[in-house]
């Protein structure tokens, strides 16, 4: 009968042996084809959304886009950029929701409004808002 100490050392170098093969940085997890996201590349990543984001005060004026939903809130998508901001509610805000029901197709609206920021995110106030027209013409 072996030793229970020569079981554990077995046990432990084949561990060990197990731990070399995986390679740094892999993930190890019940998700298929999941791969790992190296620190640089979490930080290019987060660089580019802060420069998209647009700083506290900064103000819109007469700029064109459209709005869409997205979950439960109501995004204005800046024309030309990739610059969404969240619209924050207000009479503005309903007068642009009963427009968006009670049309088919994409609207075009010239916007003007106030940005904030919270947790990393651009929200607006809108304070004038006019319609367009539609996508297309």
């Amino acid at each position: 009968m072996k030793s229970p100490l020569n079981l554990c050392s077995i046990l432990g170098i084949a561990a060990l042996l197990l731990a070399m093969l995986i390679l740094p940085g892999a993930v190890v997890s019940g998700q298929e084809g999941a791969t790992p996201i190296s620190d640089r590349a979490r930080m290019a990543e987060e660089q580019e959304k802060k420069s998209k984001r647009l700083r506290e005060g900064a103000e819109v004026v007469d700029t064109k886009g459209s709005f869409e939903w997205i979950g439960d809130r109501l995004s204005f998508n800046l024309d030309g950029d990739q610059v969404s901001l969240k619209i924050l509610e207000n009479r503005m805000m309903e007068r642009v929701v009963q427009a968006q029901e009670s049309s088919t197709g994409e609207l075009v609206w010239v916007v003007t409004g106030t940005v904030t920021e919270y947790r990393g995110g651009n929200y607006l106030l809108m304070t004038h808002v006019v319609l367009d027209g539609k996508r297309g013409n």
